[in-house]
């Protein structure tokens, strides 16, 4: 458990993750989709970003899959 601990509060903070989030959330709730349910909307989000960041480890622009942390 220390280790884990460790390791997360050893990892910078930023808020771009949360700035590509909202990237994701404008690009999905577009007028044509604006019925959507926050919870329907939010597991779009969710899914969208994990896809995103699972393409960018397939094409090795990171050394270790950020999705193991």
């Amino acid at each position: 458990m220390r280790k884990l601990v460790v390791r997360l509060l050893s990892q910078t903070s930023s808020s771009s993750g949360c700035e590509r989030n909202w990237s994701v959330f404008d690009q999905i709730h577009s007028k044509r989709r604006n019925r959507l349910e926050n919870q329907i909307l939010n597991d779009l989000v969710y899914v969208t970003y994990n896809l995103r960041l699972k393409n960018r480890c397939l094409k090795k622009e990171w050394a270790k899959d950020p999705i193991d942390y």
